[in-house]
């Protein structure tokens, strides 16, 4: 089976599309811009746009798309290197999936906002979602196979992304005063120190 090429206008379309809307979102915040200034302002009609993003939470999750794939490989990398003690390993996995949230907290929490007609499905069936899962899952399962725990890798795994959603770390850090660091420390604490007790 032939596999379609992107048409060069439609690529041209997109590239437009994302500039616009970056520079638009840095401004405005994601909640302060319409579908309607993103399609003027990248000089298209409201149809085209709509025919590519159905919301502003796949421009969000397009616009990551980059990132999120750097970050999903910088989580393998910590999973496969054996060499390094499992602790540290988790570690770092969830150090690295703090910093993307911290610094794509705008365009993650407009992905799961309620007026994203396909926040459920868009988050966490989305390759990132996906990724980290498989990533923590996969260290989880490394702590002690044979152990109970082991059982409910899949729900620990979940638990801990559930942790980092974007809306509850902004909470976090901007009412409740938490540092990333702290933050990090008390998942640890939480969900990470029991599997090594």
């Amino acid at each position: 089976m032939k596999v379609r090429k992107e048409r060069k206008d439609a690529i041209e379309h997109r590239r437009i599309i994302l500039q616009k809307a970056q520079l638009l979102f840095a401004e405005f915040g994601v909640d302060g811009v319409t579908m309607h200034q993103i399609a003027k302002s990248a000089g298209i009609g409201q149809g085209t746009l709509y025919r590519r993003y159905a919301h502003k939470g796949e421009i969000c999750q397009d616009l990551m798309k980059e990132s999120s794939e750097d970050v999903c490989e910088d989580i393998q990398n910590y999973l496969d290197n054996k060499d390094l003690p499992l602790r540290e390993r988790i570690t770092m996995a969830l150090e690295i999936a703090l910093n993307f949230i911290e610094s794509h907290s705008d365009w993650l929490v407009s992905i799961q906002a309620p007026t994203c007609e396909e926040r459920q499905t868009l988050y966490y069936q989305s390759d990132l979602y996906i990724n980290m899962h498989k990533a923590f899952h996969d260290l989880i399962l490394e702590t002690e196979p044979a152990k109970e725990t082991a059982k409910d890798a899949v729900f620990i795994a979940d638990m801990i992304l559930a942790s980092l959603n974007p809306e509850l770390f902004l909470f976090m850090r901007n009412e409740r005063g938490y540092t990333k660091e702290e933050i990090k420390h008390k998942l640890i604490s939480l969900y990470i120190d029991p599997l090594f007790c």
